[in-house]
Protein backbone atom coordinates (compact mmCIF):
# COMPACT_ATOMS: atom_id res chain seq x y z
CA UNK A 1 0.00 0.00 0.00
CA UNK A 2 1.12 3.53 -0.68
CA UNK A 3 1.59 5.85 2.27
CA UNK A 4 -0.48 9.00 1.97
CA UNK A 5 0.56 10.89 5.10
CA UNK A 6 3.23 13.62 5.17
CA UNK A 7 6.34 12.89 7.28
CA UNK A 8 6.59 14.46 10.74
CA UNK A 9 9.81 16.21 9.76
CA UNK A 10 8.10 17.88 6.83
CA UNK A 11 5.17 18.93 8.97
CA UNK A 12 7.46 20.44 11.58
CA UNK A 13 8.89 22.69 8.87
CA UNK A 14 5.46 23.71 7.64
CA UNK A 15 3.79 24.36 10.98
CA UNK A 16 5.20 26.33 13.86
CA UNK A 17 2.53 27.34 16.36
CA UNK A 18 3.71 27.24 20.00
CA UNK A 19 1.32 26.76 22.92
CA UNK A 20 2.44 27.18 26.53
CA UNK A 21 0.27 26.10 29.44
CA UNK A 22 0.87 25.67 33.17
CA UNK A 23 -1.57 24.71 35.92
CA UNK A 24 -1.65 23.28 39.43
CA UNK A 25 -5.42 22.81 39.67
CA UNK A 26 -6.43 19.26 40.55
CA UNK A 27 -9.80 19.38 38.84
CA UNK A 28 -9.26 21.76 35.91
CA UNK A 29 -10.38 20.69 32.45
CA UNK A 30 -7.96 22.68 30.32
CA UNK A 31 -7.74 22.79 26.54
CA UNK A 32 -4.69 23.26 24.37
CA UNK A 33 -6.07 24.58 21.07
CA UNK A 34 -4.71 24.41 17.53
CA UNK A 35 -3.60 20.77 17.78
CA UNK A 36 -3.07 18.51 14.78
CA UNK A 37 -4.45 15.24 16.12
CA UNK A 38 -3.37 12.93 13.27
CA UNK A 39 0.23 13.99 12.73
CA UNK A 40 3.21 15.62 14.42
CA UNK A 41 3.21 15.77 18.24
CA UNK A 42 -0.06 13.92 18.65
CA UNK A 43 0.41 10.91 16.41
CA UNK A 44 -1.31 8.36 18.62
CA UNK A 45 -0.56 5.42 16.39
CA UNK A 46 3.25 5.42 16.60
CA UNK A 47 4.67 3.05 19.20
CA UNK A 48 4.33 -0.48 20.54
CA UNK A 49 0.88 -1.86 21.36
CA UNK A 50 0.09 -4.89 23.55
CA UNK A 51 -3.13 -6.91 23.24
CA UNK A 52 -5.77 -6.62 25.99
CA UNK A 53 -8.75 -8.60 24.77
CA UNK A 54 -9.99 -10.47 21.70
CA UNK A 55 -13.40 -11.29 20.27
CA UNK A 56 -14.42 -13.50 17.35
CA UNK A 57 -17.84 -12.71 15.89
CA UNK A 58 -18.60 -10.68 19.02
CA UNK A 59 -17.75 -13.47 21.49
CA UNK A 60 -14.79 -13.25 23.85
CA UNK A 61 -12.11 -15.85 23.11
CA UNK A 62 -11.51 -18.48 25.79
CA UNK A 63 -9.01 -17.88 28.61
CA UNK A 64 -6.88 -20.69 27.18
CA UNK A 65 -6.75 -19.04 23.75
CA UNK A 66 -5.98 -15.64 25.25
CA UNK A 67 -3.06 -17.10 27.21
CA UNK A 68 -1.40 -17.50 23.81
CA UNK A 69 -2.68 -14.24 22.35
CA UNK A 70 -1.51 -12.12 25.29
CA UNK A 71 2.04 -11.98 23.91
CA UNK A 72 0.82 -10.53 20.57
CA UNK A 73 2.39 -7.17 19.67
CA UNK A 74 1.63 -4.43 17.15
CA UNK A 75 4.27 -1.83 16.27
CA UNK A 76 3.81 1.34 14.24
CA UNK A 77 6.47 3.73 13.00
CA UNK A 78 5.78 6.91 11.07
CA UNK A 79 5.29 4.95 7.86
CA UNK A 80 5.22 1.20 8.56
CA UNK A 81 3.59 -1.38 10.81
CA UNK A 82 4.49 -4.83 12.09
CA UNK A 83 1.83 -7.09 13.67
CA UNK A 84 2.75 -10.38 15.32
CA UNK A 85 0.15 -12.84 16.65
CA UNK A 86 0.80 -15.96 18.69
CA UNK A 87 -2.18 -18.34 18.81
CA UNK A 88 -3.24 -21.69 20.16
CA UNK A 89 -2.71 -24.50 17.70
CA UNK A 90 -5.28 -27.04 16.48
CA UNK A 91 -5.16 -30.68 15.45
CA UNK A 92 -1.60 -32.00 15.41
CA UNK A 93 -0.39 -28.65 16.73
CA UNK A 94 -2.99 -28.34 19.51
CA UNK A 95 -0.43 -28.36 22.32
CA UNK A 96 0.87 -24.96 23.38
CA UNK A 97 0.91 -21.75 21.38
CA UNK A 98 2.06 -23.30 18.11
CA UNK A 99 0.64 -20.85 15.56
CA UNK A 100 2.29 -17.54 14.71
CA UNK A 101 1.07 -14.96 12.20
CA UNK A 102 2.89 -11.88 11.02
CA UNK A 103 1.66 -8.95 8.96
CA UNK A 104 3.81 -5.96 7.98
CA UNK A 105 4.06 -3.16 5.45
CA UNK A 106 3.15 0.47 4.97
CA UNK A 107 -0.24 1.84 5.96
CA UNK A 108 -2.72 4.54 5.00
CA UNK A 109 -5.66 6.36 6.61
CA UNK A 110 -9.04 6.49 4.89
CA UNK A 111 -11.42 9.44 5.22
CA UNK A 112 -13.02 8.00 8.39
CA UNK A 113 -9.68 7.69 10.21
CA UNK A 114 -9.44 3.91 9.81
CA UNK A 115 -5.97 2.58 9.01
CA UNK A 116 -5.82 0.13 6.11
CA UNK A 117 -3.22 -2.58 6.77
CA UNK A 118 -3.87 -5.67 4.63
CA UNK A 119 -6.87 -5.57 2.32
CA UNK A 120 -6.63 -9.29 1.45
CA UNK A 121 -7.30 -10.19 5.09
CA UNK A 122 -9.63 -7.29 5.81
CA UNK A 123 -7.01 -6.10 8.28
CA UNK A 124 -7.66 -2.60 9.61
CA UNK A 125 -6.79 -0.55 12.70
CA UNK A 126 -8.69 2.24 14.40
CA UNK A 127 -8.04 4.36 17.49
CA UNK A 128 -10.89 4.64 19.99
CA UNK A 129 -10.61 6.27 23.42
CA UNK A 130 -6.84 5.80 23.51
CA UNK A 131 -7.03 2.14 22.52
CA UNK A 132 -6.17 0.49 19.22
CA UNK A 133 -8.82 -1.77 17.68
CA UNK A 134 -7.43 -4.16 15.05
CA UNK A 135 -9.99 -6.04 12.94
CA UNK A 136 -9.31 -8.99 10.66
CA UNK A 137 -11.50 -11.33 8.58
CA UNK A 138 -10.85 -15.03 8.04
CA UNK A 139 -13.63 -16.63 5.99
CA UNK A 140 -16.86 -16.04 7.93
CA UNK A 141 -15.01 -15.12 11.14
CA UNK A 142 -14.44 -11.51 12.12
CA UNK A 143 -11.87 -10.99 14.86
CA UNK A 144 -11.58 -7.77 16.86
CA UNK A 145 -8.54 -7.27 19.06
CA UNK A 146 -8.08 -4.43 21.55
CA UNK A 147 -4.53 -3.16 22.13
CA UNK A 148 -3.14 -0.56 24.52
CA UNK A 149 0.09 1.38 24.09
CA UNK A 150 2.93 0.04 26.25
CA UNK A 151 3.64 3.62 27.41
CA UNK A 152 0.16 3.81 28.95
CA UNK A 153 0.71 0.55 30.82
CA UNK A 154 3.98 1.75 32.29
CA UNK A 155 2.89 5.17 33.52
CA UNK A 156 -0.63 4.05 34.44
CA UNK A 157 0.36 1.34 36.87
CA UNK A 158 1.27 3.85 39.58
CA UNK A 159 -2.05 5.70 39.36
CA UNK A 160 -3.70 6.00 42.75
CA UNK A 161 -7.40 5.24 43.20
CA UNK A 162 -8.26 8.94 43.05
CA UNK A 163 -5.17 10.84 41.87
CA UNK A 164 -6.79 13.13 39.32
CA UNK A 165 -9.68 14.29 41.49
CA UNK A 166 -7.86 15.12 44.70
CA UNK A 167 -9.10 14.09 48.13
CA UNK A 168 -7.94 10.98 49.93
CA UNK A 169 -6.80 10.65 53.50
CA UNK A 170 -3.26 11.11 54.84
CA UNK A 171 -1.57 7.99 56.08
CA UNK A 172 -2.02 7.27 59.78
CA UNK A 173 1.32 6.35 61.42
CA UNK A 174 1.50 2.80 62.75
CA UNK A 175 4.00 1.01 64.93
CA UNK A 176 6.92 -0.34 62.90
CA UNK A 177 8.80 -3.57 63.45
CA UNK A 178 12.57 -3.64 63.70
CA UNK A 179 12.61 -5.69 60.49
CA UNK A 180 10.79 -2.90 58.64
CA UNK A 181 13.15 -0.23 59.99
CA UNK A 182 16.21 -2.20 58.90
CA UNK A 183 14.74 -2.77 55.43
CA UNK A 184 14.05 0.97 54.96
CA UNK A 185 17.61 1.78 56.00
CA UNK A 186 18.94 -0.53 53.24
CA UNK A 187 16.71 1.15 50.65
CA UNK A 188 17.93 4.72 51.15
CA UNK A 189 19.18 6.47 48.01
CA UNK A 190 18.48 6.34 44.28
CA UNK A 191 17.89 3.22 42.18
CA UNK A 192 18.11 3.42 38.39
CA UNK A 193 15.84 1.45 36.02
CA UNK A 194 17.90 -1.39 34.54
CA UNK A 195 15.41 -3.67 32.73
CA UNK A 196 11.70 -3.99 32.12
CA UNK A 197 9.26 -6.62 30.87
CA UNK A 198 5.49 -6.85 30.33
CA UNK A 199 3.76 -10.23 30.24
CA UNK A 200 7.21 -11.85 30.27
CA UNK A 201 8.20 -9.93 27.13
CA UNK A 202 11.32 -7.69 27.41
CA UNK A 203 10.72 -4.02 26.62
CA UNK A 204 13.58 -2.10 25.01
CA UNK A 205 14.60 0.85 27.17
CA UNK A 206 15.01 4.09 25.26
CA UNK A 207 17.64 6.53 26.52
CA UNK A 208 14.84 8.49 28.19
CA UNK A 209 13.19 5.46 29.79
CA UNK A 210 16.59 4.32 31.05
CA UNK A 211 16.81 7.63 32.95
CA UNK A 212 13.86 6.66 35.17
CA UNK A 213 14.62 5.96 38.82
CA UNK A 214 13.28 5.31 42.34
CA UNK A 215 14.39 7.21 45.42
CA UNK A 216 13.95 6.33 49.08
CA UNK A 217 14.95 9.14 51.41
CA UNK A 218 14.78 10.32 55.03
CA UNK A 219 13.93 6.79 56.13
CA UNK A 220 10.20 7.59 55.88
CA UNK A 221 7.38 5.56 54.30
CA UNK A 222 7.31 7.34 50.96
CA UNK A 223 8.99 6.56 47.66
CA UNK A 224 9.73 9.04 44.86
CA UNK A 225 9.39 7.67 41.31
CA UNK A 226 10.68 9.55 38.25
CA UNK A 227 9.41 8.24 34.90
CA UNK A 228 10.61 9.59 31.55
CA UNK A 229 9.48 9.03 27.97
CA UNK A 230 10.96 10.33 24.73
CA UNK A 231 7.53 11.32 23.38
CA UNK A 232 3.95 11.87 24.45
CA UNK A 233 0.59 11.67 22.70
CA UNK A 234 -2.79 13.36 22.70
CA UNK A 235 -3.96 10.56 24.98
CA UNK A 236 -1.27 11.47 27.54
CA UNK A 237 -2.45 15.08 27.57
CA UNK A 238 -6.09 14.08 27.94
CA UNK A 239 -5.28 11.70 30.79
CA UNK A 240 -3.87 14.54 32.86
CA UNK A 241 -6.68 16.97 32.06
CA UNK A 242 -5.03 18.84 29.20
CA UNK A 243 -7.40 18.53 26.24
CA UNK A 244 -6.34 19.21 22.65
CA UNK A 245 -8.21 20.50 19.64
CA UNK A 246 -7.83 22.40 16.38
CA UNK A 247 -4.92 22.06 13.94
CA UNK A 248 -1.27 22.98 13.77
CA UNK A 249 0.39 22.43 17.16
CA UNK A 250 4.10 21.72 16.86
CA UNK A 251 5.33 22.83 20.29
CA UNK A 252 3.82 22.31 23.73
CA UNK A 253 5.09 23.22 27.18
CA UNK A 254 2.73 22.21 29.97
CA UNK A 255 2.99 21.27 33.65
CA UNK A 256 0.27 20.06 35.99
CA UNK A 257 0.24 18.77 39.57
CA UNK A 258 -2.17 16.49 41.43
CA UNK A 259 -2.56 15.17 44.96
CA UNK A 260 -4.64 12.50 46.64
CA UNK A 261 -3.93 12.11 50.32
CA UNK A 262 -0.19 11.40 50.62
CA UNK A 263 0.12 10.51 46.93
CA UNK A 264 1.30 13.30 44.64
CA UNK A 265 2.06 13.63 40.92
CA UNK A 266 3.63 16.28 38.73
CA UNK A 267 3.60 15.76 34.98
CA UNK A 268 5.55 17.86 32.48
CA UNK A 269 5.12 17.91 28.70
CA UNK A 270 7.78 19.74 26.69
CA UNK A 271 8.30 19.15 22.98
CA UNK A 272 11.59 21.04 23.12
CA UNK A 273 13.11 18.73 25.73
CA UNK A 274 15.14 15.61 24.99
CA UNK A 275 12.67 13.59 27.09
CA UNK A 276 9.35 15.21 26.26
CA UNK A 277 7.31 13.49 29.01
CA UNK A 278 8.34 13.49 32.68
CA UNK A 279 6.17 12.16 35.52
CA UNK A 280 7.27 12.70 39.12
CA UNK A 281 5.28 10.67 41.66
CA UNK A 282 5.36 10.16 45.41
CA UNK A 283 3.71 7.04 46.80
CA UNK A 284 3.23 5.69 50.31
CA UNK A 285 4.37 2.13 50.99
CA UNK A 286 3.96 -0.41 53.77
CA UNK A 287 5.83 -3.52 54.84
CA UNK A 288 4.51 -6.66 53.16
CA UNK A 289 6.79 -9.45 54.40
CA UNK A 290 10.51 -10.10 54.64
CA UNK A 291 12.26 -7.83 52.12
CA UNK A 292 9.04 -6.82 50.35
CA UNK A 293 7.11 -3.55 50.33
CA UNK A 294 3.66 -2.84 48.93
CA UNK A 295 2.49 0.51 47.55
CA UNK A 296 -0.68 1.74 49.27
CA UNK A 297 -3.80 3.36 47.78
CA UNK A 298 -3.30 2.28 44.17
CA UNK A 299 -5.85 0.51 42.00
CA UNK A 300 -3.31 -2.19 41.12
CA UNK A 301 -0.96 -4.46 43.06
CA UNK A 302 2.54 -2.94 43.11
CA UNK A 303 5.37 -4.46 45.13
CA UNK A 304 9.07 -3.73 45.66
CA UNK A 305 11.44 -6.49 46.73
CA UNK A 306 15.04 -5.99 47.82
CA UNK A 307 16.85 -8.82 45.99
CA UNK A 308 20.31 -7.89 47.28
CA UNK A 309 22.12 -4.74 48.42
CA UNK A 310 22.25 -3.45 44.83
CA UNK A 311 19.02 -4.72 43.27
CA UNK A 312 15.31 -3.92 43.66
CA UNK A 313 12.60 -5.83 41.79
CA UNK A 314 9.33 -3.99 41.13
CA UNK A 315 6.36 -6.16 40.13
CA UNK A 316 2.86 -5.05 39.19
CA UNK A 317 -0.50 -6.41 38.11
CA UNK A 318 -2.50 -3.88 36.14
CA UNK A 319 -6.19 -4.84 36.33
CA UNK A 320 -7.40 -2.29 33.78
CA UNK A 321 -4.97 -3.42 31.08
CA UNK A 322 -4.82 -7.11 32.10
CA UNK A 323 -1.05 -7.03 32.21
CA UNK A 324 1.69 -8.07 34.59
CA UNK A 325 5.13 -6.56 34.61
CA UNK A 326 8.53 -6.57 36.24
CA UNK A 327 11.17 -3.87 36.49
CA UNK A 328 14.69 -4.25 37.84
CA UNK A 329 16.41 -1.27 39.48
CA UNK A 330 20.10 -1.02 40.39
CA UNK A 331 21.63 1.11 43.15
CA UNK A 332 23.04 4.36 41.76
Amino acid sequence: MKLKSISLKALSLLLGVTVIFSSCNDDASDVIDNGNQDQAVFNELIGTWLIQESKINGTQVSAESFDCLKTSVAKFTESEYDLNYRKKGTGTFAAGCAVTQQFSGTYEFNKDGVVGLNSARGLTAELKDGKLIITSVDGSDKQEDVFINEKDIVTGVLDSDDTTTGGGNPTTPVAETEEFKKLKAKLQGKWNLNSFEINEKPITLSSCRAGSYLEFKENDNKIFILQKKATFTKGDLNKYGLGVGGTGIQSVSATKSFSSGDNTDKVTFDTNATCKFVLESTRVFEHETGNELKVKNTRDVIKFKLIDDNTIELTFKNKATKTEGKQIYKKM
